[in-house]
């Protein structure tokens, strides 16, 4: 099969033939028809992941690529409710099901997690293993194109904007709006919770594709005199930063209200601010850490977007071949929405 391959971190893919892998027991093989690319994928790359959450540096060669979408092949002898053919997409955040954290639902915090693409093989290639059928769903009134992204972008922005526990009475603030989460936490801010979104993103495009996908406002620097009009006087209920750098933090954790919660799952380095630290008992505020969703939150998204009322916003389709090109999309900030790859 062909596959693009990080042979060395910090250094291009290579394209190569390699072996179709073989399966057994719970496992399922899929063809690939469609991986997004993600900034998790820049990070895997470089292997700046590693020092970052609690996974040791996998041997190389790895294939990347976790948003994954694409039909079963083959399945293995212990696999049960699927059959070749199947049009699926693939959770990647794969647990061992023993530890505690899987235990009580949260596969994505596994003490030893198999993540598709970030420990162990993922979908910049023709067919991907996929260690247990339990982490397949089953795809109806949905392509394998606009289901891939909410593997990542899709279940993540979901678990985030839950955790913030909106509702029609609340604000929210999308910082990166414009990027391949920020445009599908609008959508289902608004689908989901019917809250006032205020978009803020760096990018002209990106500020257009929010202010398209229903965001209320958008902004690319933020007025403090501004906000608190459109918020009455109060400040922003929500802050979800898809960012996560310093900059961002410290710029921002200001507009929240009293009360109000700061939800970082963006990766870019940045902490709790020092004078942030002495307001969260007077304010009353929360600063919540987000990696992604469990499966119920899989589940979930799933069934929006089926239903219609999500959609991720996918910019532009390029080959395998291409994923490098792909990538510096990314490093370089050209990219609104989300790229995907079109692989079989």
């Amino acid at each position: 099969m062909k596959a693009m391959l990080l042979n060395e971190f910090g250094k291009p893919l290579r394209l190569n033939d390699i072996e179709t892998p073989r399966i057994r027991g719970s496992q399922v093989l899929v063809k690939v028809e469609y991986t997004g690319v993600c900034h998790t994928d820049l990070s895997v790359k470089s292997g700046v992941i590693y020092n970052r959450i609690s996974m040791e540096k996998p041997k190389l060669p790895l294939i990347l690529g976790h948003e994954i979408s694409g039909v079963v092949e083959e399945i293995g002898d212990e696999v049960s409710g699927f059959s070749k053919g199947d049009k699926v997409l693939i959770n990647p955040w794969i647990g061992d099901g023993s530890c505690y954290y899987c235990k009580i639902g949260e596969d994505q915090y596994c003490d030893n997690p198999k993540w598709l693409g970030i420990s162990m093989n993922g979908g910049y290639a023709e067919y991907v293993v996929v260690p247990d059928y339990k982490y397949l769903y089953k795809l109806r009134n949905l392509s394998t194109l606009d289901s891939s992204p909410l593997a990542c972008s899709g279940v993540t922005a979901y678990r985030a904007l839950r955790l913030g526990e909106l509702n029609p009475a609340k604000s929210v603030m999308i910082i990166g709006a414009g990027g391949g989460l920020g445009s599908i936490a609008i959508q289902i801010a608004k689908a989901v919770y019917g809250s006032l979104v205020i978009g803020v993103d760096v990018s002209d495009d990106g500020l257009r594709l929010a202010s398209k996908l229903g965001a209320d406002y958008v902004m690319s620097k933020v007025n403090k005199e501004e906000l608190m009009k459109i918020t009455d006087n109060r400040g922003v209920d929500v802050i979800v930063d898809f960012v996560g750098s310093e900059t961002t933090i410290n710029n921002y954790y200001t507009f929240l209200s009293k009360l109000g919660k700061y939800i970082k799952v963006g990766t870019f380095g940045g902490g709790l601010p020092h004078d942030a630290g002495l307001k969260l008992h007077s304010m009353g505020w929360q600063f919540i850490g987000t990696l992604t969703g469990n499966r119920k939150d899989f589940l979930e998204v799933l069934k929006l977007a089926e239903n219609g009322k999500i959609k991720p916003a996918i910019t532009r389709t390029l080959s395998l071949e291409e994923a490098n090109e792909a990538l510096e999309n990314l490093e370089k900030g050209k990219v609104s929405g989300r790229q995907v790859l079109k692989i079989t």
